[in-house]
């Protein structure tokens, strides 16, 4: 059985409110909870739509939005430097770079980063689309006061997002993608030419509802179209987890921890350094900045 919290994680990863995923994956699971993944994922994005379908409540909304997955796959597709050309000229690698390299972040410490955030506006443009590193801290977003280091420690390794999201806050349209092509972790170039074409011809979501489930995206693509098969006896589910297809053949691979650890390196591969994010070390409790630098994850303050 599917887990309810990996569905509802995967759906607000795609840009659907939190609360809005919650009932989408609840749902589902109670109707089709033992099904194939594939099966699962079919019914959920059913659901999904029909969920979207009725009218919105206050609670329906993450980040000012309520654009749904299934409303984002009707659009057509834009690779990441597509996108980064229309919106802010460069591409994909070169935006983010240069872009980080001028902007400089509107707060110094984290008490001031709460003064910061707490002045934005709640103006958010008609045509308003989730820009995608807004999916990836969604959760962030979304935790309140227990989750504002989180957010104080990407907006000051990314300043040239705090501005964008400044922006979009005041009723303004984002300037980076917004069709989740740079939150791809998979390499196209490692999969059949026929799967990596297909993926490419899809919106991005496609791809990242594979990842989310912590499939093998190639696998998950030839088992839909009937060109592999589980071994009997074998959950289907886990089995789509635990192996990846590669040119020899199918080889045991923990698809969880491998998602869980790649970078975002974007639809076309190329987006490596789009976002500067940071690691939890356990054993000494701290977050660790890109830079090596090691941060109390309650104060937010560097550790001596």
């Amino acid at each position: 059985m599917l887990d309810i919290s990996q569905a509802t994680h995967m759906l607000t990863s795609l840009g659907v409110s939190s609360t809005l995923a919650a009932k989408a994956a609840e749902r589902t699971a109670q109707q089709q909870g033992d099904a194939d993944p594939l099966t699962f994922l079919k019914e959920l994005q059913s659901t999904l739509a029909e969920l979207s379908a009725q009218p919105a409540t206050a609670g329906d909304t993450a980040a000012g939005t309520t654009a749904t997955a299934t409303q984002q796959s009707t659009k057509p597709y834009q690779s990441t430097a597509e996108r980064y050309t229309e919106k802010s000229g460069t591409d994909t690698a070169a935006g983010a770079s240069s872009s980080t390299a001028t902007a400089k972040a509107p707060f110094n410490n984290l008490q001031e980063f709460r003064q910061w955030e707490q002045g934005l506006g709640d103006t958010f443009a008609e045509d308003y689309e989730v820009p995608d590193y807004v999916r990836m801290i969604s959760m962030s977003l979304s935790g309140g006061d227990q989750e504002a280091v989180g957010r104080y420690m990407f907006f000051k390794n990314n300043p040239e997002f705090a501005a964008d999201y400044a922006a979009i806050r005041s009723g303004q349209l984002s300037k980076f993608p917004t069709d989740g092509s740079t939150l791809v972790k998979s390499d196209l170039s490692q999969m059949p030419a026929e799967t990596a074409a297909f993926y490419k011809s899809q919106p991005p979501a496609a791809l990242l509802a594979a990842e989310g489930f912590n499939m093998d995206p190639t696998l998950a693509k030839m088992r839909t179209d009937g060109k592999v098969e589980v071994p009997e006896g074998v959950n289907p589910s886990e089995w789509l987890m635990s192996n990846k297809w590669t040119a020899d053949g199918v080889v045991a691979q923990d698809n969880r921890q491998l998602f869980a650890q790649a970078p975002y390196i974007g639809l076309d591969g190329r987006g490596a350094g789009t976002y500067r994010l940071t690691t939890y070390d356990a054993a000494t409790n701290s977050i660790i900045d890109p830079n090596g630098t090691a941060y109390d994850p309650v104060t937010g303050e560097a550790r001596a």
